[in-house]
């Protein structure tokens, strides 16, 4: 799968063809931490939030420039979001494309699986990655910055707060907010 991909972005340098690399992402109002300081002795308490409200996003990204597409959703994300945010997609695609994604339910659904047909024909590939790889799909990174680095303490105010702090900085990936992936 490794060399399946890296003759695709071989063939994206030439300017043969871009690969997109698309998964999704989950908000709500429970900050994500990946540690905390304490002294000994001392307990810290965060107050906990229900996840009753969620921003589901997919998105698809081009990592030949950092350019984003996000089609975010209040609502589950179903493999129709993903049908219809790729039928968006491709008007905007200026060559040949190679769609990468994980082994998501939503990516494999039936619905999904009934365009491929038609999208290959209308110039995009669908390239499944192998279970487990995560670290294939450089998307990954796009979503540890937003969630790790880029979204302000002060976005987890309100659910309407959270909403419009995501979709900001997705808004300005690859102006504001920038990723190299050297």
């Amino acid at each position: 799968m490794e060399r399946a991909l890296a003759r695709f972005q071989k063939l994206e340098e030439a300017g043969r063809c871009q690969v997109l690399f698309g998964d999704e992402s989950g908000f709500c109002l429970q900050p994500c931490l990946p540690y905390l300081w304490q002294k000994k002795g001392q307990t810290v308490g965060l107050p906990a939030q229900a996840h009753r409200q969620r921003l589901s996003v997919l998105g698809l990204l081009r990592s030949s420039d950092g350019k984003l597409w996000h089609f975010p959703t209040r609502e589950r994300l179903t493999a129709q979001h993903v049908v219809d945010s790729v039928e968006s997609l491709l008007p905007a695609l200026e060559k040949p494309a190679v769609l990468v994604l994980d082994n998501a339910g939503v990516h494999r659904a039936r619905a999904v699986q009934e365009k491929r047909g038609e999208w290959r024909r209308r110039g995009l590939r669908l390239l499944f990655l192998p279970p487990y790889c995560p670290h294939l799909n450089v998307i990954e990174v796009l979503w540890r910055q937003v969630k790790y680095r880029w979204l302000p303490v002060g976005a987890y105010q309100g659910f309407a707060t959270l909403c419009e702090s995501v979709t900001g900085i997705l808004d300005q990936v690859g102006t504001k907010y920038r990723i190299t992936f050297a």
